[in-house]
């Protein structure tokens, strides 16, 4: 029979959370100078790419050198953070335009709305361009996510009815590189909404 300790001492005192094994918070101090190493490795990868040190990142931030790389050992460890966080936000922006009640719209803004960011991370979007896929749970779910959205714009006839999401992607990964190379966003949106849109049906 497995038995689990009690973390108690021999007199019967219960042990505080950490003498009993339990994982320490971090601190605030500790947990600001985080979010301030993760926002200044944002804008340094945005607009330097693959290059930025992280003796850069850690000026950038306002914090030291050891601070840095105790919350990030390598420059690999914090390019994999900052993917999750990218992530995330796409998921976020799906889900608010699966809220939209119109699918056309829903669709055009999540494009527009892809588009805008792409153009404020032009050198993340291109830094996470060859990130290898995983198989982690939150690429799977921004892809459930984006069939959602296609579906509900190919139902209400909003785009062709034989778009994918890998052809999708693929024509988001082409729009970011188009991005890179100009601030004209919003003019490649809207003709990426336009491209895609249904066919108009012939006239009888």
């Amino acid at each position: 029979m497995t038995t689990t300790a009690d973390p108690r001492t021999p007199g019967g005192k219960t042990l505080s959370p950490v003498l009993a094994g339990a994982a320490r918070p971090m601190r605030g101090d500790a947990a600001r100078n985080r979010a301030r190493v993760l926002d200044a490795a944002r804008a340094a990868f945005s607009e330097d790419g693959a290059e930025v040190q992280m003796e850069q990142i850690a000026r950038r931030a306002g914090v030291g050198v050891g601070t840095l790389y105790r919350n990030f050992p390598t420059k690999q460890a914090l390019i994999d953070e900052l993917a999750q966080r990218w992530l995330d936000e796409r998921v976020e922006i799906a889900d608010e335009a699966l809220a939209m009640p119109d699918p056309a719209d829903a669709f055009g803004w999540f494009v527009r709305r892809t588009a805008e960011d792409m153009a404020g991370d032009a050198g993340l979007c291109h830094l996470f361009s060859d990130y290898p896929d995983n198989g982690c749970p939150i690429e799977s779910i921004l892809g459930e996510r984006t069939e959602q959205l296609l579906a509900r714009a190919r139902n209400a006839g909003a785009v062709r009815a034989d778009l994918s999401v890998s052809d999708f992607q693929a024509i988001l990964g082409g729009l970011s590189a188009a991005i890179a190379r100009t601030e004209k966003w919003e003019l490649f949106a809207e003709m990426l909404i336009t491209g895609l849109r249904a066919p108009a049906a012939p006239c009888p």
